[in-house]
């Protein structure tokens, strides 16, 4: 679920309603950026960047979408449902192996529910917060892809607590991951559902409810299909060294194998550069 941020489970005293967006939109996608950028640095798994922005690849996949909560107005936290495809999943960093294990089984399109950092200063809300932005995630997963794997990279404390929450079931072992231990756990919309149906536990009950609960006002699909805008993007991808791992990957193409480069080039519609 979350590669970078180590949750922690405090007070919950705040009462303020948590509305979720699931969204392309650049406002949104730009929050959550921030917000994860701010949790990624103070986790230590990135320094400090410019634009206050965290950008990975992977977020470029067709179909990714970014959630942000927000309590009044304010965004409180984030987390991105990425999508598999021509960039991979964030997690194949550690667990390619059993992603490609995955993807080997057919069926639905991968989705790694990923970067989920709860803001600094509203930490005592923190189990409120990942349970709205979770039940958000799997309403979309239950109507667009119930039944796609769902991995999430977590710190092994936390093991516990999306057992709980999500009916995740460990895949892989620790390993090294952005420079600090994780395991790989695996759910899906469908699987969390039925979980959260069981309503034994408080978590469980709270769970189902949101999941079920009929036009929920907390919850908006801001989703466009319209890519962000294009200085935006390449200002984020140069910052960030996303468009220096592509120009290498390119050039080694075109000197080590320059008609398979054309091939590539042709299939993306794209002239070929002298």
């Amino acid at each position: 679920m979350t590669t970078a941020e180590r949750v922690r489970f405090e007070a919950e005293p705040s009462t303020a309603e948590i509305d979720v967006v699931a969204s392309d939109r650049i406002e949104d996608i730009d929050a959550a950026l921030s917000v994860i950028h701010d949790g990624f640095v103070e986790a230590g798994y990135l320094a400090p960047q410019p634009s206050g922005r965290r950008m990975h690849a992977s977020y470029l996949n067709p179909g990714t979408i970014f959630f942000v909560a927000r309590m009044d107005g304010v965004p409180v936290g984030a987390c991105a449902f990425v999508a598999d495809g021509p960039f991979g999943l964030p997690s194949d960093r550690a667990f390619a192996e059993e992603n490609d294990a995955l993807r080997a089984g057919g069926g639905d399109v991968l989705h790694e529910a990923g970067s989920l950092v709860v803001a600094h200063a509203h930490r005592r809300s923190t189990r409120r917060i990942v349970m709205r932005l979770f039940a958000a995630m799997t309403r979309v997963a239950l109507v667009e892809f119930p039944d796609a794997p769902v991995p999430l990279a977590v710190a092994p404390e936390n093991e516990r607590f999306y057992s709980s929450l999500a009916g995740a079931v460990p895949i892989a072992g620790s390993r090294p991951l952005y420079g600090a231990p994780a395991i790989l756990l695996l759910t899906g919309g469908a699987a969390l559902a039925g979980h959260c149906a069981q309503r034994v536990t408080p978590s469980q009950r709270r769970m189902d409810a949101l999941i079920t609960e009929s036009e929920p006002t907390w919850l908006t699909d801001r989703r466009t299909d319209r890519p962000p805008p294009a200085g935006w993007l390449e200002d984020l991808m140069d910052e960030q060294g996303v468009t220096a791992a592509l120009a290498a990957q390119i050039e080694l193409l075109s000197t080590r194998h320059p008609h398979a480069l054309g091939r590539i080039l042709g299939r993306a519609r794209m002239p070929m550069v002298a």
